[in-house]
């Protein structure tokens, strides 16, 4: 009869390694991307963050030019919103890259960005990575400020 050898420390060791390894994946790939989600394509797409602010908009629509600083230089893009009891009902943005490569970034933006902004509370609304744009959200978020002042009762 074979009589069995308790497992040696390396092996120990290296059952913990790949342990913490299985664990660490799991953890990553399920709950670390902070209530971000992903679009048809995989590419992350930033959720909208809640502000405790109770300002009153007044009902209407408002448009604003928001800008921000590429590698290329500085980059616009328009955004236009219908506001219904504070709730943004209606947006579209227009970009004005003027970089090829802002340009693309900024077409994946527009790609993704309506689902995050259709539907919520306009003082709810900050982007920041969109279908893997995270410099237009930036132009975006100045446009919605300047919107937010236009359209403060």
């Amino acid at each position: 009869m074979e009589s069995s050898k308790p497992p040696t420390k390396a092996i120990i060791g290296l059952v913990a390694a790949v342990l913490l390894v299985v664990a660490a994946t799991i953890v990553i790939s399920s709950g670390g991307n902070n209530g971000k989600k992903t679009n048809s394509t995989g590419s992350s797409v930033a959720t909208s963050t809640v502000s405790t602010s109770a300002t009153s908009f007044k009902d209407g629509t408002y448009s604003a030019t928001g800008s921000y600083n590429s590698p290329g230089g500085t980059e616009t893009i328009d955004v236009t919103v219908i506001l219904t009891k504070n709730v943004i009902t209606s947006v579209s943005a227009t970009p004005h890259a003027t970089v090829q490569e802002a340009a693309e970034y900024q077409q994946d933006f527009i790609a993704g960005y309506k689902p995050l902004v259709v539907g919520k509370k306009i003082n709810d609304v900050s982007l920041t990575r969109v279908s893997g744009s995270s410099l237009t959200p930036l132009g975006f978020n100045d446009a919605i400020e300047q919107i937010e002042s236009k359209a403060a009762a």
